[in-house]
């Protein structure tokens, strides 16, 4: 994807939203935020003021990538929702980038780890920058206890701290993504530019009644 000039990354898959501009391979702006109660009017704010400070307007943009998790739901849905509306508005195409995918900076094997919650991770393995398994959930035991190759990166949350027990090397120490990271991804990699769908490892906790819904008279 390299023939791209100008390209617009939304990152709002984890609490810290940020926007990025990247032309010509350079990040000429980079804004990011702690989301607030109010997503998606944060969004807009900080897309108006990256603009802003890159000296663009919206028709300068090329393409646009964003998270598409895993992560937070409802920051999920705000960034895929507004990249999909704003490459529909300028005709222009939207992508999607695995938050994984910002975990890996070589070809060799690397498991990319991220923290769901207390001692429950969400983990993909992959090759060559190339996803070899799906998203799963596990256990830092199950993790601890699996036999890796012996030049596996391991990359992510408590990378660190994980690759010294496995006695492997280890790549990024958290899994909070930069967006200028993800227009990087989409410059690295051979995607055909469909319009992006939430990665989402797990159900949401909420679900629907099996039963049906009582008739109002």
């Amino acid at each position: 994807m390299s023939n791209l000039k100008t390209i617009l990354s939304i990152d709002t898959v984890h609490p810290l939203y940020s926007i990025a501009i990247i032309n010509s391979n350079d990040v000429v702006s980079e804004i990011s935020t702690k989301k607030d109660e109010k997503p998606s009017e944060q969004i807009i704010e900080l897309l108006d003021n990256s603009l802003l400070q890159a000296n663009l307007g919206m028709h300068d943009l090329d393409c646009i990538t964003v998270g598409v998790g895993p992560g937070n739901f409802t920051g999920i849905r705000v960034g895929i929702s507004f990249a999909k509306g704003i490459a529909f508005a300028l005709n222009i195409k939207c992508f999607g980038i695995n938050r994984f995918q910002t975990l890996i900076d070589s070809d060799l094997p690397t498991l990319g780890i991220i923290s769901a919650r207390e001692n429950l991770f969400y983990t993909q393995m992959f090759i060559k920058k190339k996803p070899i398994s799906d998203p799963v959930e596990e256990n830092l035991i199950k993790i601890l206890n699996t036999k890796y190759a012996k030049d596996t990166i391991i990359s992510g949350d408590h990378a660190l701290t994980i690759s010294q027990k496995l006695g492997l090397n280890y790549g990024k120490e958290t899994s909070i993504s930069k967006a200028s990271e993800l227009g990087f991804c989409l410059m690295d990699s051979d995607t055909n530019g469909l319009m992006p769908s939430p990665i989402y490892v797990k159900e949401p906790d909420a679900k629907l009644p099996l039963e049906p819904a009582p008739k109002f008279l």
